[in-house]
């Protein structure tokens, strides 16, 4: 969405601002494998739930998300000049595909903002844009709600926006560090990437974070579906806290132990969030299956720091009534021996820098 080509040295970091914590990975490109060189994560417990400290202004949160990096930064030991990769949370940006009538590419770029008008509410001066050809369609094949239009020629287009002031905003506090910002992109293409990569087939996933759900489907390498739900693991701590009469704290401890909370018939808790990203995730699969009577879900990944809480893959296979299997962004990845034990607790959590980070490599293999 944000580029800036710079000369290229074989380190990559990737940067995911999310509403509860900051995490940095950092990526090296040897023997055709992307390597683990480090990594790093900062809490931002700003009001007990994540999320912007209640009553601040935002400058001053501005300054506490630039002391917290700069704090990982220095514990990481990241050089200056490092190629940072940096994502923008799903539910700020628009991913949505528009079918149009094949033209010229003159005549494309005025078609598409025009269209873009009847997705974006604000002004588009002040949105950055991004869009490309994904699919060229034949006079005769056109899909079911084409018929009866001109009939020619048709293709999709992959439209993606985001805020001006959003994408400012990330780059001031990442040149804040003295890193060099190559990309910004939603993370919905980061959690794509890191997940499925090159993986041939139809993908569905759920990525559950504090304040927000990513809900995807990638279409052969291509996100035809974004949704974001403004609920996540901070609903999932409130309906522990409130159901089992505790605080918040022990709430989150119960969420992240080993006993399974929602699954059990002595003490399965009603957990309304799950309840409606269960129900949306059903509505989209089914509603897409409407529109492709061939299409088939290979697989179904849980992904996010909320991931992890013991149940929710029996959970959503039951809602959905197919399997669902907790993602794995660092199969991928090499790296020693001694850290992946830590590798494995963090798990699916780490999903938007991995998938940052690899971007670094997939542009470093291109060259």
């Amino acid at each position: 969405m944000l580029e800036f080509l710079k000369k290229r040295r074989n380190h990559f970091i990737g940067i995911d601002f999310g509403t509860s914590s900051i995490k940095v990975v950092e990526l090296s490109y040897e023997n055709q494998k992307a390597k683990l060189e480090n990594y790093g994560i900062v809490d931002l417990d700003w009001d007990g739930q994540g999320g912007q400290p209640n009553g601040a202004s935002i400058s001053s949160y501005e300054q506490k998300l630039n002391a917290a990096l700069k704090g990982l930064v220095a514990k990481m030991k990241l050089k200056k000049g490092s190629q940072a990769y940096v994502s923008i949370p799903g539910f700020s940006g628009l991913i949505t595909i528009i079918d149009l009538p094949d033209m010229r590419q003159d005549e494309l770029a005025r078609a598409i903002q025009f269209e873009a008008h009847k997705y974006i509410p604000s002004s588009l001066d002040e949105v950055a844009m991004s869009w490309e050809v994904i699919e060229h369609i034949e006079a005769g094949k056109t899909l079911a709600q084409n018929i009866g239009k001109d009939g020619g020629k048709r293709i999709k287009v992959l439209l993606v926006a985001a805020p001006k002031k959003d994408i400012e905003h990330y780059d001031r506090l990442v040149s804040g560090v003295n890193f060099e910002v190559n990309a910004i992109e939603l993370e919905t293409f980061s959690i794509a990437r890191s997940l499925v990569g090159d993986d041939v087939g139809n993908f569905f996933i759920i990525d559950i974070g504090s304040r927000a759900t990513n809900i995807i489907l990638l279409e052969k390498g291509v996100v035809s579906v974004n949704r974001n739900i403004d609920a996540g693991g901070n609903e999932i701590t409130t309906a522990i806290s409130d159901s089992m009469r505790i605080s918040r704290q022990r709430a989150e401890t119960f969420k992240k132990g080993d006993k399974d909370l929602i699954n059990s018939k002595e003490s399965a808790l009603i957990v309304p969030v799950l309840e409606l990203i269960a129900s949306e995730s059903k509505r989209i699969i089914n509603a897409h299956k409407e529109k492709n009577k061939d299409l088939r879900i290979d697989s179904v990944f849980l992904s996010g720091g909320t991931s992890k809480m013991k149940g929710l893959e029996e959970y959503f296979s039951r809602s959905l009534d197919m399997p669902v299997v907790l993602g794995n962004p660092w199969r991928r990845i090499s790296s020693n021996d001694n850290v992946k034990p830590l590798i494995g607790q963090l798990g699916a959590s780490f999903s938007v820098a991995l998938g940052l980070a690899l971007r670094g490599v997939e542009e470093y293999r291109r060259e």
